[in-house]
C-alpha cells in the first residue's frame, strides 16, 4: 500500500511567506531612497509601496487558490493578507528603526526637514513647528506602527471583495 502526504496550505503559511518577500522589497525600497539622500518617507513612496502591497496579495491568493482547491473565502483572503501585513510591518519596520537609529539619522532629518519647510509655507507659528516637530519625534514609530497595520488591513479588505473565489456548490471552503 503507497502512502501519500498531501501539503496543506494555509492561510498563515502562505501570509507570512509573502510577508517576508515584501518586507525584503519594503526594506531595499527604504535603503536605497536613504542611501541616495532621499526622504523614504515621501508620499510617492507610500503609493509605490501600496501598489507593491497589492501585487503581493494578489500572488498569495492566488498561490493559495492554486495549492488548494481553488476556492478562497472572504475571511480566508483577509487571513493571508493580515499575516502579509503583519509580518511585512514588523520586519520592514524593525528594520527600518535600527538603520535610523543605530547607524544613520540622516533620513529622519530629511523627512523633519521637508515637515519643517511645509509648516512654514503654511505660515504656521514658530511655536506650533516646535511642538510639531517635538510630538512628531516621540510618536512617530508608534504611529508609524499603527497607522501602517490599519491602512494594511484596510487594502486587504477591499482587495479580498475582488480576489476571493466562492465554492459555489455550497461546500465550506
Amino acid at each position: 500500500m503507497e502512502e501519500t502526504t498531501e501539503a496543506t496550505v494555509t492561510t498563515r503559511s502562505v501570509g507570512i511567506k509573502f510577508g517576508l518577500i515584501l518586507g525584503v522589497i519594503s526594506i531595499v525600497m527604504f535603503l536605497v531612497t536613504a542611501v541616495l539622500g532621499y526622504n523614504p518617507f515621501s508620499t510617492a513612496r507610500s503609493w509605490i509601496g501600496i501598489g507593491i502591497s497589492i501585487a503581493t496579495l494578489v500572488f498569495a491568493q492566488k498561490q493559495f487558490k492554486d495549492e488548494g482547491d481553488g476556492f478562497m473565502s472572504y475571511g480566508q483572503g483577509f487571513s493571508i493578507g493580515f499575516w502579509q501585513s503583519l509580518v511585512s510591518l514588523v520586519l520592514s519596520m524593525a528594520v527600518t528603526y535600527v538603520y535610523i537609529e543605530f547607524i544613520d539619522h540622516a533620513p529622519f532629518d530629511v523627512f523633519m526637514n521637508e515637515q519643517l519647510i511645509k509648516m512654514q509655507e503654511q505660515g504656521q507659528p514658530d511655536n506650533a513647528i516646535e511642538i510639531a516637530q517635538t510630538w512628531t519625534k516621540k510618536l512617530f514609530w508608534p504611529i508609524g506602527i499603527f497607522f501602517g497595520l490599519l491602512g494594511s488591513l484596510l487594502m486587504v479588505a477591499i482587495v479580498t471583495i475582488f480576489t476571493q473565489k466562492k465554492n459555489q456548490q455550497g461546500e465550506m471552503v
